[in-house]
């Protein structure tokens, strides 16, 4: 993945002075963006010395000056610039990167830049598509991908997509001044868990029946149901629903039970979710 990045020449010429002071043969520098495409994203450039750059940076030269590219930033670094503002002992650097805090939307069909782990939909059998496999998005939501892989689906889980470049809607969540847990954020955390092959989240299709917060231990309990009680993706989905939950602050431990009674039907799906799914 190629990178449209511009260095002024004050900032080339500033650098490179900063780069000769730590008198490392070889030194250069290296961007990455911590928390990429979110509105907590910050672009950050470190002093990168000879052999710690990571093996899937990008390397540019902009002259002499030698940058490298975190792999996983490149989505958030597009039309980015280095520049300089001040004069003489009040010269600093200056980063623009435009596209840093929005979400990076993955093209409809693109070739896996590095093998991945997968899980086959709807069984849940784990395997490996390859480096270089090319891939179609059926569902990009949650954090999660569901690709289409020879004729069969697989679901690329939030680490995996992060790893590829890309990332969903996710949510970093504020901490509430009260010091306990937000009823409503733990809703929005499950609202960014979505079933591998319907494009609705779980709360939409009304799998979630009961949710129940702790605020002494720090825990939230949720009961929740399958559309079908042989569905293989259970675990991941519950595991989903997991991982979102500690995700919200303040919350320690999250527990989720899977119940069948009362057994789900189209019938829990809400308003929003049937005007998805053409019911309405």
């Amino acid at each position: 993945m190629d990178i449209n990045a511009e260095v002024t020449p004050e900032a080339r010429d500033y650098l490179m002075s900063l780069l000769a002071k730590q008198k490392v043969s070889g030194m250069a520098a290296r961007v990455y963006v911590d928390k990429g495409g979110t509105q907590h994203a910050e672009t950050c450039l470190a002093f990168c010395p000879p052999g710690e750059e990571s093996a899937g940076d990008v390397r540019k030269e902009f002259d002499k000056l030698v940058l490298y590219f975190d792999e996983s930033s490149l989505p958030y670094l597009r039309d980015m610039e280095i520049g300089v503002q001040g004069q003489g002992k009040l010269q600093c650097l200056t980063i623009k990167a435009p596209n840093s805090k929005k979400p990076a939307k993955p093209p409809k069909t693109f070739a896996l830049s590095q093998e991945c782990e997968a899980l086959q939909v709807p069984h849940g059998n784990p395997t490996t598509l390859p480096e270089g496999a090319t891939v179609s998005i059926t569902q990009a939501l949650g954090g999660s991908f569901t690709v289409n892989y020879k004729g069969n689906l697989y679901r690329l889980s939030p680490e995996v997509t992060r790893q590829l470049g890309f990332q969903s809607d996710a949510i970093l969540f504020e901490p509430p001044e009260d010091g306990q847990i937000s009823d409503q954020q733990c809703w929005d955390a499950l609202r960014l868990v979505y079933d591998p092959e319907i494009p609705v989240n779980v709360v939409g299709l009304g799998l979630i029946y009961e949710l129940d917060i702790d605020q002494d231990k720090h825990l939230v309990r949720v009961e929740m149901t399958l559309t079908s009680p042989g569905c293989g993706m259970g675990d991941i989905i519950a595991g989903d629903v997991k991982d979102k939950l500690l995700q919200v602050p303040y919350v320690e431990g999250a527990k989720v039970d899977i119940v069948f009674d009362p057994p789900w039907s189209y019938d829990s799906l809400d308003e929003e979710a049937r005007l998805e799914l053409g019911l309405i």
